[in-house]
This record gives C-alpha cells, sequence and structure tokens, in this order.
C-alpha cells in the first residue's frame, strides 16, 4: 500500500499516530500533498487530533458503522451515474453474478437474524443455500460430476474443471433481483444514518461528512484507503467488519489501486513471518495446509489432500504446483511421482498444538518434555 498517494486514509480501531509513528509520518506526507484523514474511534487520541474529520462511536459498533456506509454508496447518485465504479464491479467483483433464486425464498434474516441455509442443530450454515445459478441448474440439468475412482487416478491438473462445475450465470446490467449487487442492496439499506445515531452514537451530520468524503476520494483518479488494528480483530464480529470494509473498498475500485486497500496495522515484528516460514503448527511453508487427522479431513494421499485443500477458482487454483515443489525441495530424489513426491514422509498434524491448548496438556501431563 502507497500511502503516499492516498486521496483519504480512514482509520478505525486504532490510534495510528502513537502506536505506529514510522508508518504515520507517510499518511502525514498524503495530507501535505491534499490528502484527507478520517478517524473513526471511541476515542480521541494524537490520531484524531490529526485527523480532518474525527467521527466517535460506542467500541464494538463499527459494524453497524461501516454497513452504513456500504448502503450510502450504493443509493449515491454519483456512484449509480459514474461509470468508472459500475465497470469496475462488473470487471473484478462478482456483483454481476445470480445467486440460487432459493436464497432469496428461504431467507429469513429479517425476521430471525439468520440468513438461508442456517442449520439449528449443527449450528452452521450450509454454503449451498447462496450458491451461485449455474446454466445446467436453471434449466434442471444434472450437478457437476463428482470424483469418482477413474477420475481421481488421473493428474490433478486434469480434475480441476470438475471441481470447478460450470460457470455461474451472470447480469451484466446487475438488475436481475437474484444477483449480488441487488442482493447487496436489500441487506444494507436498513442501515441509515439515523441508525449509525442510535447504535453507534455518532452524531449523523458527522457520519454523512466521513461517507461523503470517503466517497468524493474515490473514483478512477483517485483512491481511499484504510487501515485498521487489533481493535477490530477482537471484536466478536472483528471478521465481519473486516469483510464488510472489504465490500466497501470493491464498491469505491479502492481495491488492487496504488493508494487504496486495507491495511491491518500490526505493532510487533513477523506477524507475517510466522505464516511465511511458518512457525504455526497447522501449516506448511507457503501457506500450504498441514497434512492432519483433524476435523475429519480427508488427507490420506496426495490425491485426497488436494482435493480437500485446492481451492478451484482464483490464484490457489495452483496449489498442486505448490504442494509439489515445495516436496521435490524438501526431499530432493526421493520424491517421484511413483511415491507421490514423498508425500507420506511428511508428518500428521493430530490437533490443535497451538500455544494454549499445549499448556493445557502439559498441566495434564500429556506433554512430557518440550
Amino acid at each position: 500500500m502507497d500511502l503516499q498517494r492516498t486521496d483519504c486514509m480512514v482509520v478505525m480501531g486504532s490510534n495510528f499516530a502513537e502506536n505506529h509513528p514510522v508508518g504515520f509520518r507517510f499518511v502525514l506526507k498524503a495530507k501535505e500533498m491534499g490528502g484527507k484523514l478520517i478517524h473513526v474511534d471511541p476515542r480521541f487520541t494524537r490520531t484524531s487530533a490529526l485527523a480532518d474529520v474525527y467521527a466517535p462511536l460506542r467500541a464494538g459498533s463499527d459494524i453497524v458503522f461501516l454497513g452504513a456506509l456500504v448502503n450510502y454508496v450504493l443509493n449515491s447518485p454519483r456512484w449509480q451515474n459514474e461509470p468508472f465504479f459500475q465497470d469496475y464491479i462488473r470487471a473484478y467483483t462478482n456483483a454481476a453474478t445470480l445467486i440460487n433464486p432459493d436464497f432469496r425464498r428461504n431467507n429469513k434474516v429479517d425476521e430471525t437474524g439468520f440468513f438461508a441455509g442456517w442449520n439449528e442443530q449443527t449450528k452452521s450454515y450450509d454454503p449451498k443455500a447462496w450458491a451461485y445459478e449455474t446454466e445446467s441448474a436453471a434449466a434442471g440439468g444434472a450437478p457437476p460430476a463428482q470424483a469418482t475412482p477413474e477420475t481421481t487416478a488421473s493428474p490433478f491438473s486434469a480434475r480441476v474443471g470438475q471441481l470447478l462445475g460450470p460457470q455461474p450465470r451472470t447480469d451484466p446490467s446487475m438488475q436481475d433481483p437474484n444477483c449480488v449487487l441487488q442482493i447487496l442492496k436489500d441487506h444494507y439499506k436498513r442501515y441509515t444514518p439515523e441508525m449509525v445515531e442510535e447504535v453507534c452514537g455518532t452524531p449523523r451530520e458527522t457520519f454523512l461528512r466521513v461517507a461523503e468524503t470517503i466517497l468524493a476520494s474515490s473514483g478512477a483518479d483517485k483512491t481511499t484507503a484504510f487501515a485498521y488494528a487489533v481493535a477490530w480483530t477482537q471484536h466478536t464480529t472483528g471478521v465481519q467488519m473486516i469483510r464488510t470494509a472489504s465490500i466497501l473498498q470493491l464498491l469505491l475500485g479502492n481495491t488492487g489501486r496504488p493508494g487504496g486497500g486495507i491495511m491491518a496495522l500490526r505493532g510487533h515484528a513477523t506477524i507475517q513471518g510466522s505464516t511465511d516460514v511458518p512457525t504455526l503448527y497447522n501449516l506448511l511453508p507457503g501457506y500450504l495446509s498441514m497434512k492432519t487427522v483433524a476435523g475429519g479431513r480427508k488427507h490420506d494421499n496426495l490425491t485426497d489432500y488436494l482435493t480437500t485443500e485446492t481451492s478451484p477458482t482464483s490464484y490457489w487454483v495452483n496449489q498442486p504446483k505448490f504442494m509439489v515443489s515445495l516436496l521435490k525441495a524438501w526431499y530432493g530424489e526421493y520424491a517421484t511421482k511413483d511415491n507421490d513426491w514423498a508425500y507420506p514422509f511428511l508428518p500428521w498434524n493430530s490437533g490443535d498444538h497451538s500455544h494454549i491448548p499445549m499448556f493445557v496438556d502439559m498441566y495434564n501431563g500429556k506433554i512430557k518434555g518440550f
């Protein structure tokens, strides 16, 4: 993220100036060049004092504040009429993709607080409830082919298409009520400036000033960046906060462009390095999942592992190449096609061996030495 090139920096859940002074100097550089600084936080700090707009809010209510920003953008005449925003979401997001019509029919979030697919017994969602609508599904055709002994014996790269399934249907006009954009609009319409004032305690005028500043600082020749810290990730809705910020940044075309994006501020060394090296018990280098018997995941052989772990879309469709490259780097001449590239040599992970469970096991006498 090029902080000096941002037209607007929104800091939420962080005292950027005091906790990250070296990084904050680049934000001040951007301010010197005309950029705006917005601070949204329960506390008034040095970051607030240097901000163009300070918006106070109640701790933990960020999810409502962000939802209202999404709603504001979706209903802004400028956003609706400016080709850049529409072209961006059409090309770089799933806004035009059609969702299975059953989602709208079965969605009870307004009545129960749960989306379609909620299972009260398992306390989990069935992701099929909001699956994309495909040509075959619309025509009442058969579902994508499942793996068979014949296909599992073939090279994994030949099976990627089977994992992916048919292409989803889209509506380039983004007017179909079942497209992602219209479902998004329907969900976020409840997040109004009045709701922000009531739930977050943020004055309505202050919220509107924040929303208009962000929108005015985004576009074909402008970008807005978000920065957050541990305050977001420590909330029970921390994941939802960050995802909502991602939705907002995608709607504004601020993702993947200089001066845009979302930056997680971290105050101590090698957070990223712990996953790159890695020092985490459940990861191999390169963010590859450890071979595990935990959670019912099927990792009996390399084909099972890749079938379970490989995402059929995005950059991670290359995971088979990454895994085989790692095995060959580790085991050299002993990694051959005949022995699954030495996959059987990898140790098994049997459960949660993170720090706190390890200390519990020590206390209970399960770990004899360390």
